[in-house]
């Protein structure tokens, strides 16, 4: 399946309203691929990382209560935004067009879904692909991993330690890829490059980190 992709301008509903991520892409010298040059500014942007998204629904055997609560926030429903006509308001008054379809950008997709671009990520699915629009769904919005990293190996730690009923230490996990939640896994989207950034009023995680996330439990099997 060939997948074109165009770096654009876009528009968030994640938290602090709308973000511009990526970078600039130059055309190439010699008249070359400007998709593939999206992609890569795209990639790196994300940071790369050896491990394999697996989806929410991976995560959600074992968080049901989070998984539930975070399907009615804006970072689970972000995809949404991109969509012709929604936060048409917004979109207008920072100059994009309400009327055009962002949900095949790449630029936007870094942050509207969980992994674009990485290995087992969200890819753009063909209209008339029935299994792969399911599969794409799966990581429409901003997902689990989205903050908390791919699962693809830590998620078989969680699976040994539900099924040894076991206590661990959170940084058996980071060893294998869980993100450590703190400014820096929201600031890879909640930064300077957004339209609407006010320098005055920097990211705070402290008072944001609990906004339209998930509902928080503690975890009664850590140390």
């Amino acid at each position: 399946m060939k997948r074109t992709f165009t770096a654009v301008l876009l528009i968030g509903g994640v938290g602090v309203g709308m973000l511009l991520w990526g970078a600039a892409v130059p055309a190439s010298a010699d008249g070359g691929s400007q998709a593939a040059l999206t992609v890569a500014a795209t990639t790196a942007a994300m940071g790369d990382s050896p491990h394999a998204y697996v989806g929410s629904s991976k995560c959600k055997k074992c968080h049901m209560k989070q998984n539930k609560s975070w399907k009615k926030t804006k970072m689970g429903n972000a995809l949404e935004t991109l969509r012709p006509g929604v936060k048409a308001d917004a979109k207008k008054a920072h100059g994009l067009d309400p009327t055009k379809d962002y949900t095949t950008d790449a630029t936007c997709l870094k942050c509207h879904t969980t992994g674009h671009g990485h290995e087992g990520g969200y890819f753009i699915p063909d209209a008339g692909d029935k299994k792969a629009l399911k599969k794409a769904g799966k990581l429409a919005g901003v997902g689990c991993e989205s903050c908390h990293g791919p699962g693809a190996e830590y998620i078989k730690v969680f699976e040994d330690i539900q099924k040894n009923k076991r206590k661990y230490d959170v940084k058996e996990l980071y060893s294998v890829g869980l993100t450590k939640m703190d400014a820096k896994a929201c600031t890879n989207c909640h930064n300077e490059t957004s339209p609407t950034y006010d320098a005055s009023k920097p990211f705070d995680f402290d008072s944001m980190k609990d906004t339209d996330t998930h509902e928080h439990i503690p975890l009664k099997q850590r140390d």
